[in-house]
């Protein structure tokens, strides 16, 4: 069967200080009246039933979790509380273990939740092909048309086309590539040469494949995270265990090193909510170019976003500049370092400003 992964464990910094280490973007409001995990739930309900869908989440947000779950029917077992953050591998490196005892043909996909989807009919229609694709050993992942140069995404390099049959009979699946090499998230000048290139697209952090593929590919790579993870047969072990997995990306310890990556190309309307530079993808914008979200008012500003939880927020004259006011702190930056808002986070956690965390 299919199932599903949305990974929810991250702190969201750089939508700080919106986001705050007790409440952070995945639990937010940012892109509709609803919560991006709810939003994420919803969005993959067309393609896998209920029962099949798994969260993973860091244990310190059991309660909001649950919360926003509610109505969801989401099922508490299907909930997987990480016992400390320990990045991306170590929660797929487990639930797709735990998913194979279940299910020896699971199919597993690998979805963030903080996406913003324009189509969501084109996007079912991909995984659907990705998924069919995961079937045959493969490991997939979907691959962005860059349309800007953004240096707060992964970009991963194509080469040759992908034979969809056995045999490498010529078929009608153009859009199915090798993958040369990731590329980390690139600094402006690189960033502007790879665009122009039409082998580079971006890392959509989307990943489709069999249970046993994936495991396969952990025994081979990380032999010692390998027999850990098959230690963990309760939640005693698995609490135990876990402080000794390799904390480190799955990008980092299997898809850059497999030889079974296969990249999809898509165009699906996807975009990153990774900073706050990202809402004016989406958001309303005036004739000035201007994003207005909640109590504010402005004259003669322009490519502005500006957003108020409470009070009265009143610009004049600005360019290029966000600006958001929360209950216990503003932030006022330039568009073009919206990515180094993690910044400012690190130095309130080195200050032990923790209540503005």
């Amino acid at each position: 069967m299919n199932y599903t992964v949305i990974l929810a464990g991250g702190s969201g910094t750089r939508f700080w200080p919106l986001s705050r280490h007790d409440e952070p973007k995945q639990f937010l409001n940012i892109c509709s009246d609803k919560p991006m995990i709810e939003l994420a739930i919803n969005r993959i309900r067309r393609l896998i039933p209920k029962n099949n869908i798994y969260i993973a989440t860091n244990k310190i947000y059991h309660k909001k979790i649950e919360g926003c779950l509610k109505g969801l029917d989401i099922r508490r077992q299907n909930i997987f509380f990480e016992p400390q953050a320990r990045n991306t591998f170590a929660p797929i490196g487990t639930l797709s273990n735990i998913l194979y005892k279940q299910d020896k043909d699971a199919v597993i996909l690998v979805l963030p939740c903080d996406h913003f989807i324009k189509n969501e009919k084109r996007f079912t229609k991909i995984l659907n092909k990705s998924i069919n694709l995961a079937k045959k050993g493969h490991i997939v992942t979907i691959g962005i048309a860059p349309d800007r140069p953004e240096t707060g995404y992964g970009y991963i390099k194509i080469s040759s086309k992908l034979p969809a049959c056995p045999r490498g009979r010529k078929t009608k699946n153009s859009n199915i590539y090798k993958v040369d090499r990731f590329i980390e998230k690139p600094n402006l000048q690189k960033a502007k040469k790879m665009i122009k290139d039409k082998r580079f697209y971006w890392n959509g952090g989307i990943f489709i494949f069999r249970a046993d593929t994936m495991l396969k590919e952990i025994k081979k790579f990380l032999p010692s995270d390998y027999r850990i993870i098959a230690q963990m047969k309760n939640k005693l072990a698995l609490n135990k265990l876990w402080p000794r997995l390799t904390s480190i990306s799955i990008d980092y310890a299997i898809m850059e090193k497999t030889k079974r990556l296969a990249l999809i190309t898509a165009d699906f309307g996807w975009m990153d909510l990774g900073s706050w530079q990202a809402i004016e993808y989406f958001a309303k914008k005036d004739r000035s170019g201007n994003i207005f979200m909640g109590n504010c008012i402005d004259i003669g500003s322009s490519n502005t976003l500006a957003w108020s939880d409470k009070r009265l927020l009143a610009t004049l004259g600005l360019n290029n500049i966000i600006i958001v006011d929360t209950k216990d702190a503003i932030l006022v930056c330039s568009k073009d370092r919206t990515q180094e808002v993690k910044k400012i986070v690190q130095i309130l956690k080195q200050k032990n400003l923790i209540k503005q965390i």
